[in-house]
């Protein structure tokens, strides 16, 4: 791969990036949340135990994905 053909956002020389993510939220129903990323919607709820009705993955089952991703 020649230099020219390496993406902006990967190109190791660059020592510095910044990076702005932004969401929109909302609580809809007891646990269950809505968040909005760029054109994503998210939705997440907690277990019964927790007070929710398990209807989406928990919020922090979006944590350990993006942290495997």
């Amino acid at each position: 791969m020649s230099e020219s053909d390496i993406l902006p956002g990967l190109d190791p020389d660059v020592l510095r990036r910044v990076v702005t993510v932004e969401a929109d939220t909302e609580h809809i129903v007891k646990m269950k949340h809505r968040a909005d990323v760029r054109q994503f919607t998210f939705y997440s709820d907690e277990p019964p135990s927790l007070g929710g009705d398990e209807q989406h993955a928990f919020p922090l089952d979006y944590l350990t994905a993006a942290i495997g991703l």
